[in-house]
Order: C-alpha cells, then structure tokens, then sequence
C-alpha cells in the first residue's frame, strides 16, 4: 500500500516540475508577466459576472454529473458525463483567454493563458492514461 501512494506522489510530482517548468519557459519566451502558477486573476467586472455564471454552472453540473452516474451506466468515454465535466474545465479557461484577448493591452497574454491551458490539460491526460498503469 505504501508503494501506491509513492508512485500517485511521484506522478503528482512530475506534473507540478513539468507544469512549473512550461510555465517559466512560456512567459520568458512570450515576454509577457510572471504569473503565480495556477493563479485565476479576474480581469475585470465583466470577467467576474461571467466567471460567476460559469462557476455556477459547474456547481450544479458536478452535482447532476454524480446524479446522472449512479442512474445510468455508461461504457463508452464520450457518454460518460464526467467527460463533459472536462469540457466545463477547459471552457473556464478559454473564457479568461476570451477576456484578457478582449480586455488587456498585451495580446500575448492570451496566448500564454490558451498554451498554458492546454499543456496542462494535455499533460494531465497523459500522466493520468500513463500513470494508471504505473501505479496498478
């Protein structure tokens, strides 16, 4: 049980180095300001209403996702509602590339938002497909 728990560390850990890693490289490369990593800066009032809506939405989608899993027995991936959960994720995030794109001076800041967004997903998907064999 001890080695489980080491190798779910060890996973954790080589995402967190590789996230922390694109993250420094990406921000140099494009010019634009360090970020805290895993930060959710609102940009203004117009992100935060939207932002509200979208977390409320996700609110009741985790709900309605666990509700909708106990009901129903899905094999497939793409009929699995946890799938759509992750679109929910991913949709947060285009959204703050949307407003910093219409919003801020400097494009290059969504840019970075949309590149970090999808290496962190994408490598995400990969330890946790890859990962899963490791650890079991």
């Amino acid at each position: 049980m001890g080695l489980f728990f080491f190798k779910i560390i060890l996973i954790m850990m080589i995402y967190l180095l590789l996230m922390y890693t694109f993250h420094r490289g990406i921000s140099s490369w494009l010019g634009v300001s360090k970020r805290k990593i895993f930060s959710h800066d609102i940009i203004n009032e117009h992100h935060e209403k939207a932002d509200r809506v979208h977390r409320r939405i996700m609110m009741v989608a985790v709900f309605a996702c666990v509700m909708i899993d106990v009901i129903f027995d899905f094999k497939p991936w793409y009929q699995n509602p946890y799938s759509y959960m992750m679109l929910l994720l991913i949709s947060g995030s285009f959204l703050k590339a949307y407003m910093e794109w219409k919003y801020v001076e400097n494009k290059r800041e969504c840019t970075y938002t949309v590149l970090e967004t999808s290496f962190g997903y994408g490598l995400l998907i990969l330890l946790l497909s890859v990962g899963i064999e490791l650890v079991f």
